[in-house]
């Protein structure tokens, strides 16, 4: 069984970011939108002035924002995809595209009919992130969504010929049920945090879980 692509989320201190370089994360994200993991540009680059991102690639993750606002907010930034996490349109994903040149990846906020919502996305998006909205809130909750709807993901993502990354409510204890399903990728935030910090002792944990699970 291989390993599916890891992505650490959410950084929002120098903290965050030493610990995800650290790690064997293929992807660090950063939270644009408002939240309580918001950052800006100025931040990212102060922090990527002491820690060069090296191998990993740099996630900016929106919510509903224009196709302006996202230009503005990563000019000059080393970032290679861009998460549009809210009811962005298939024509405004493609804007972006057109805009900044990188992948953009169309997060799914799960429902019966989610894979339904990625085909509107397809030969568009460069990617899917199939995540939890709990209330008003658009993700990060550390609240997952019933699993056995990934199969129906990631059929549909092998359809399009595109990565489906898992998102919502992932930890170091509960990962290898996630990983009986093989997605392509995890992505992770509150779940390997402790006190609001990412924690090199959780990522470990999840790096540790998800070797095992590949050589099971």
């Amino acid at each position: 069984m291989s390993q599916p692509l890891l992505k650490l989320c959410g950084n929002h201190s120098l903290n965050d970011v030493e610990v995800s370089f650290g790690s064997s994360a293929d992807y660090v994200g950063f939270v644009f939108a408002k939240s309580k993991r918001q950052v800006t540009r100025g931040q990212i680059a102060e922090w990527l002035q002491h820690h060069e991102p090296t191998q990993k690639k740099l996630v900016a993750l929106f919510v509903n924002a224009s196709t302006d606002e996202i230009v503005e907010a990563v000019s000059s930034l080393p970032i290679s995809i861009i998460q549009c996490h809210g009811n962005e349109s298939p024509s405004q994903i493609s804007e972006i595209k057109e805009r900044l040149n990188i992948p953009v990846w169309k997060v799914i906020h799960h429902s019966e009919d989610g894979s339904l919502v990625m085909q509107s996305y397809e030969n568009i998006a460069d990617g899917y992130i199939v995540d939890c909205k709990v209330g008003k809130q658009w993700g990060g909750t550390g609240v997952s969504f019933d699993w056995t709807y990934v199969p129906t993901y990631m059929e549909e993502g092998q359809r399009q010929n595109v990565p489906v990354f898992i998102a919502g409510g992932i930890r170091p204890d509960n990962i290898a049920d996630l990983l009986v399903y093989q997605p392509d990728g995890i992505d992770v935030s509150s779940g390997i945090e402790d006190n609001g910090l990412k924690s090199r002792k959780l990522v470990r944990e999840l790096e540790e879980r998800m070797r095992n699970n590949a050589t099971r």
